[in-house]
């Protein structure tokens, strides 16, 4: 929200600078993000009357003008500008003036003809980006008032920054009364007389989408001056509003949004066919907007029509086939009140937005139309006269219900942490608009007025007096809390511990959005059609839909750093999947994941070591790091995943029950991402990785271990992990541990079989093992790896 400083005044006049001004409205809870001059210096640039032009003798697309400046006599000036002409105000720049691009003016000769001076366009002034010719003042300017002072100046914009709760301060008095309040002064009333009606004509309106239009206020406006132009003091006030002028009814619809709060609109009455409806789109209905644009309604979208069909976006934007042109003379002026619920999204919807949007998405006072129609009615007459009709207000469903809030003094301090006075409770609420009933000692009843829809509870009322008391006169001291400490129970891992763990393994820690690109989740988890969620306002293209994978995240970043020369990646995220699930809380499943990606060489280059590529056993350490201390056996089973490159990918599972997977990605994703090169990924349900045994002491043996080596011919298609949870289940009372320690293919083996080497120690707690004694463990653990994997012995 931009405004003029002066304007503000006019309103409420403290007695502070615009520095102290600005920090009130800060702290006020209205930001200040800028303040910057109205415009430039331009000293020695004064408002001019062209009273003669004629052409230059050597040059066609010159005229030499005769200026009255307010001098003696008028000023010769050469002018390009294609709107020169007899009795144009507009400002003269002066000789020794400099202009704000550097330009310093001089007498002169151009194409041998004397200049004394330059006719100015707003562009080289500095006040405004219109370069198409000459800046054209009010008619009645005198010449020779510096432009400064014609134009007022000597003035400050303001720009704030304001939370979506506060929509009744995106207008000038809307600032004004809290200015007011702070300042303990009376705020000016707006000038909202009735306008006597010249005429009986009135539109005729009918609201059919009743709960998205509480009201609609219109009147008819006939006999308009099409010829009548904006005076410089209100195109002013929009441009520093940030509001470009276009005619005099366009300029005052805005600038009473921009005085008051309330968008208007104004339709060309000629154009209109039969009554005004407010109701909600038909899918596949078309309209023409003011920018040009033409849009494709979608069903629900609340609209203005007449019996042609839409001929504005409710709260949006209008449409061209009713618009005010320079040939209007009549007009149906347009003020209304539509739910916030009704317009929001719209603008994301359609890719417009308007200050019109911006209002009505917060919140518009809903018993403001008749003042604005009735303000916009007196600046049309005042400007481009005409004569009027009655002011006709058709309602709809009540927006604003009178809200009952008990405030109660005990709670106000201790929310706040100090004592304030009720008087001062009960003066900040009043001047703040709020009826105030006193219903006993130390409580109030308090009504908010209208135009503030973000009061309901009675914190919203202690906030409301903490910020006009002033955050800054609240007392800072420490406060004393007792500590609840937690419990951490022994058998659940925290989250920081398997961070760390990744951590010291080289990973660095990523956090992406849960919202994620639709087009890879589906190459990355092709069943994530069924039970995706889709967003219905996604905050770019690429986020429409939740995740089903962390993949979804952690891909785009790799590639992000692959694309800035950054080969060696280990990125970790611990977050949540989403998916549709009828039995879950809100229809919406969320499961607890930490994810990995591992690309690039296996370790940093160095000197004294190989540079070898990363591969599968490398990421696999990496889970099994991980899945170390869990609570029951883990497996990695050779499976396939749609994601995942076939023969490098294995589906994890501790205590029997599936809970992730780790593998290369697929080849298809070298064409899906543009990289050449494919990186490692795992993904784990978090949960069971915090599931951990509680520690428990065994006693040591103080007997010696005996080893075995054991070499068994093993079918291709056993893994070796099923012949070492085999030797580990098998009744063998003395066995302590088996490992893998060599694979062997091809040789005088035979077709279709592997050679896999165990490690096996034995040991017993009570007395030292024998030879015959680990002989027949031995034995009996070949027989179990026989039976129940196809395993003999190598050479029997």
């Amino acid at each position: 929200m931009r405004f003029s400083e002066k304007w503000l005044r006019e309103w409420v006049d403290p007695p502070v600078g615009t520095d102290e001004l600005c920090d009130q409205l800060t702290m006020a809870g209205l930001e200040v993000d800028a303040v910057e001059p109205a415009g430039p210096a331009l000293d020695r640039v004064v408002v001019g009357r062209i009273r003669e032009v004629a052409p230059h003798p050597a040059a066609d697309r010159l005229v030499i003008c005769r200026v009255d400046t307010g001098e003696d006599a008028p000023r010769r000036i050469v002018c390009g500008a294609p709107n020169a002409a007899v009795d144009l105000v507009a400002p003269v720049a002066l000789p020794g003036a400099v202009l704000p691009g550097g330009t310093e003016i001089a007498e002169g000769e151009i194409r041998g003809e004397a200049s004394q001076g330059m006719l100015c366009g707003a562009s080289e002034l500095g006040l405004g980006d219109d370069d198409s010719g000459l800046m054209t003042l009010d008619p009645d300017a005198a010449p020779g008032t510096p432009l400064v002072r014609h134009l007022g100046l000597d003035d400050s914009i303001v720009e704030i920054d304001l939370t979506p709760n506060r929509g009744d301060c995106l207008s000038v008095r809307g600032i004004a009364r809290e200015v007011g309040v702070r300042n303990r002064r009376d705020v000016a009333a707006a000038a909202s007389d009735a306008v006597q009606a010249d005429i009986e004509d009135r539109p005729e309106v009918r609201i059919e989408a009743e709960k998205a239009c509480p009201v609609y206020a219109g009147r008819i406006i006939v006999d308009v001056d099409p010829a009548a132009r904006t005076p410089d003091w209100m195109r002013e006030r929009l441009r520093r509003g940030g509001i470009r002028p276009i005619s005099p009814v366009v300029d005052v619809t805005n600038y009473v949004m921009l005085e008051l709060g309330q968008p208007m609109h104004a339709f060309d009455r000629s154009r209109l066919r039969g009554a005004i409806r407010v109701r909600e789109a038909e899918a596949g209905e078309r309209i023409e907007l003011l920018d040009g644009q033409e849009v494709t309604l979608e069903a629900g979208t609340l609209v203005i029509a007449d019996d042609s069909g839409p001929v504005a976006i409710a709260g949006v934007m209008g449409g061209a086939a009713t618009a005010v042109d320079e040939a209007t003379r009549e007009i149906v002026l347009e003020s209304a009140c539509f739910s916030p619920l009704a317009v929001a999204g719209q603008g994301r919807r359609y890719k417009i937005h308007t200050d019109s949007l911006h209002r009505f998405e917060r919140g518009v006072d809903p018993h403001g139309q008749v003042a604005a129609i009735e303000r916009a009615t007196a600046l049309i007459r005042t400007i481009a006269g005409g004569r009027v009709g009655h002011v006709t207000v058709t309602h709809g469903y009540p927006l604003w219900e009178d809200r009952e809030i008990r405030l109660r003094h005990e709670h106000v301090e201790r929310l706040l942490g100090c004592h304030i006075p009720g008087e001062e409770i009960s003066e900040i609420l009043v001047r703040l608009d709020m009826k105030v009933v006193s219903e006993d000692v130390g409580s109030w009843l308090i009504h908010p007025p209208s135009h503030r829809f973000d009061l309901a509870l009675e914190a919203d009322l202690v906030e409301e007096v903490a910020r006009v008391h002033g955050y800054e006169r609240l007392p800072s001291r420490p406060r004393r809390i007792a500590a609840n400490l937690r419990p951490i129970p022994e058998a659940r891992r925290p989250h920081d511990a398997l961070q760390e763990i990744l951590r010291q393994r080289g990973y660095d820690e990523a956090i992406t959005y849960s919202f994620v690109e639709p087009e890879l989740q589906a190459a990355l988890d092709p069943e994530a059609a069924k039970v995706a969620i889709d967003l219905d306002n996604p905050i770019a293209a690429q986020y429409a839909q939740m995740r089903t994978t962390l993949w979804s995240g952690l891909l785009p970043a790799w590639r992000h750093n692959l694309r800035r020369q950054q080969p060696r990646v280990r990125l970790f995220e611990l977050g949540l999947r989403f998916a549709r699930d009828a039995d879950a809380e809100l229809g919406i499943r969320q499961t607890p994941t930490l994810a990995g990606l591992a690309a690039g060489p296996a370790a940093d280059e160095h000197w004294d070591a190989d540079r070898r590529a990363l591969d599968f056993f490398d990421v696999k350490g990496d889970v099994e790091a991980l899945l170390a201390n869990v609570d029951g056996d883990v497996t990695f089973e050779a499976a396939r995943h749609p994601a995942l490159h076939p023969g490098r990918a294995a589906r994890i599972a501790v205590a029997g029950r599936p809970c992730g997977w780790l593998g290369q990605l697929h080849p298809k994703f070298q064409k899906i991402l543009d990289v050449k090169a494919l990186p490692y990924v795992f993904e784990l349900d978090s949960e069971v990785l915090e599931a951990v045994p509680v520690p428990r002491f065994e006693a040591l043996s103080e007997y010696p271990s005996v080893r075995r080596d054991l070499a068994l011919l093993v079918p291709e298609g056993v893994p070796a992990g099923d012949l070492v949870a085999t030797a580990l289940t098998a009744d063998v009372p003395h066995l302590q541990s088996a490992h893998v320690f060599d694979v062997f293919r091809g040789g005088d083996l035979e077709t279709g079989f592997k050679s896999v080497a165990l490690g096996l120690i034995f040991q017993d707690k009570t007395s030292t093992l024998t030879d015959q004694g680990v002989d027949s463990d031995v034995t009996r653990l070949t027989a179990a790896l026989q039976d129940r994997c196809g395993a003999r012995v190598r050479g029997q």
